[in-house]
């Protein structure tokens, strides 16, 4: 899914909770819901992505096929089961269960963004639902790398 479907979901989210909480709590939703895909910037760079403001900036825009189309950007199967690090639930359960223990409203609500983005996400990667927790990743490594090479060649980015 492209970066720009995420920013524009969590703004949204985040401009409705705004409404009726902190701006600190709205603040965390953005952040954790709209930019979760940090994590995919080193695999692009390292598949062919300038590393220049432009073409990051476009690559918000752009889905991997038209990176591919206009950088020649080709994006395979993982390396590892880490990618992308940050897309897991029990990030999201931490960040919620730290904001209730804590009482930041900043934290709860980046843990809601985190599920936001998974939920939109689920399409795009391989043994989803599964997929999107790291302790199914580690206990199932090669089923799961099998999966990206079969899904690879099944999801058109």
């Amino acid at each position: 899914m492209r970066a720009i479907t995420h920013i524009t979901a969590s703004a949204a989210a985040s401009a409705v909770l705004a409404a009726v909480a902190e701006p600190s709590s709205a603040l965390g939703l953005l952040l954790f819901g709209g930019f979760l895909d940090i994590d995919h910037v080193p695999r692009f760079l390292s598949s062919g992505l300038p590393a220049g403001p432009g073409p990051m900036l476009r690559s918000v825009f752009s889905s991997e096929a038209q990176l591919n189309k206009k950088y020649s950007v080709r994006v395979g199967v993982p390396g590892n089961i880490l990618f992308p690090a940050l897309h897991f639930v029990e990030l999201a359960a931490l960040l919620i269960l730290g904001g209730l223990l804590s009482g930041s409203g900043f934290l709860a609500w980046a843990g809601a963004g985190v599920l936001l983005h998974l939920l939109m996400d689920f399409r795009s990667y391989p043994c989803s639902p599964c997929f999107f927790s790291m302790t199914w990743r580690l206990l199932n490594r090669g089923r799961l790398m099998e999966a990206w090479r079969e899904h690879r060649s099944r999801v058109s980015w």
